[in-house]
């Protein structure tokens, strides 16, 4: 599942690539996807074509204007022609004017909406530019199926005005779009429920410390892991977490001295730095909005790496289960 480096990368990818441009068009080839208003998305989805049909037809004709992440989940805004919203990171608006009420592109649901992007274990954007080909690896191993873009997991398109493309694809179907107004985007309950962002100032070791007390039971693997302690890291960045504070995952966080809180603390932001510097690690089907890899992988010290020997020491990576995900560490480095 990507995390947060792999979904940062892919915001500042689509930063790069769609900010600034109108959708001339939006397929849906599997509508059970799609969702539609504030509530919880549920686990359990039908294919609706009606459902894809407003999202297709809210979405035709609005211009991107930013684009911003929230743990896992990407936000991106839409608003109809001429009319500009005001968050970081947009491009500077021409005009304040609203749409003409007459114009074609105004017509149907007008006003501001967002697309909530979970990408949930396979999703993925894949940006094309005008007139290019591009054939994707399925996975990022050796020997793996090469398929050109649109291929049978590509369930959404985006059309723009210039002729580029832009594609969600989905193996194993379990993300979702969400199209929800700008008057309920402070009603999609997960949005208020993540903890702060660790790389941002929210991120304090006063709030840190005090999650840790309430949940002195859970091994370090699980407080880590826990989206409202630390919004964004899941099973790759948790081990490599803790191997740089030294910790062993299956420790309780009661046992926690206070100097090892404090170094498992630092460690967060100091693991997802490192891993936004390489664009993230491409495990599994994970690449950027250009179809190419990130490198972070290369340099895991423990996470998947079960069986081969740690690049400090050379004593051999454990491995051990907690809570259905596999934990790795090193038995000499970490205690």
């Amino acid at each position: 599942m990507p995390e947060l480096p792999e979904v940062e990368t892919i915001k500042r990818g689509l930063q790069r690539t769609i900010v600034g441009k109108t959708i001339q068009s939006v397929e849906v080839r599997l509508p059970k996807i799609i969702s539609l208003g504030p509530l919880t998305v549920s686990n359990i989805r039908k294919n609706s074509r009606a459902k894809a049909a407003k999202f297709e037809k809210v979405l035709g004709g609005r211009k991107i204007v930013g684009i911003k992440r929230r743990a896992k989940m990407l936000m991106i805004k839409f608003v109809p022609p001429q009319a500009w919203g005001g968050i970081k990171g947009e491009v500077e608006p021409r005009s304040k004017q609203q749409p003409l009420s007459n114009s074609p592109l105004a017509r149907g649901e007008r006003g501001t909406w967002w697309l909530l992007v979970h990408l949930k274990m396979t999703g993925q954007f894949i940006f094309v530019k005008k007139g290019q080909r591009k054939i994707m690896k399925i996975f990022n191993v050796v020997g793996s199926r090469r398929l050109e873009l649109p291929h049978q997991y590509t369930h959404v398109i985006f059309h723009f005005t210039d002729g580029s493309t832009l594609y969600y694809n989905d193996l194993r179907q379990f993300g979702y779009l969400r199209l929800v107004r700008d008057s309920e985007i402070d009603q999609v309950r997960e949005l208020k429920e993540f903890g702060p962002e660790p790389l941002s100032r929210d991120y304090t070791y006063g709030c840190f410390a005090a999650k840790a007390r309430t949940r002195p039971r859970l091994t370090v693997k699980q407080f880590i892991m826990d989206p409202k302690v630390v919004a964004g890291v899941g099973n790759i960045y948790s081990d490599e977490i803790m191997y740089c504070a030294r910790v062993r995952p299956m420790r309780k966080v009661k046992s926690l001295q206070a100097a090892e809180l404090k170094k498992l603390y630092n460690c967060v932001p100091k693991i997802l730095k490192e891993a936004l510097r390489y664009h993230g690690s491409s495990v599994g089907d994970y690449f950027r909005v250009d179809g190419s890899e990130g490198t972070y992988g290369k340099r895991h010290r423990v996470y998947g790496r079960g069986g081969q020997k740690c690049r400090r020491c050379g004593t051999i990576i454990k491995t051990v289960k907690l809570g259905g995900r596999t934990g790795s560490y090193c038995p000499n480095c970490q205690k």
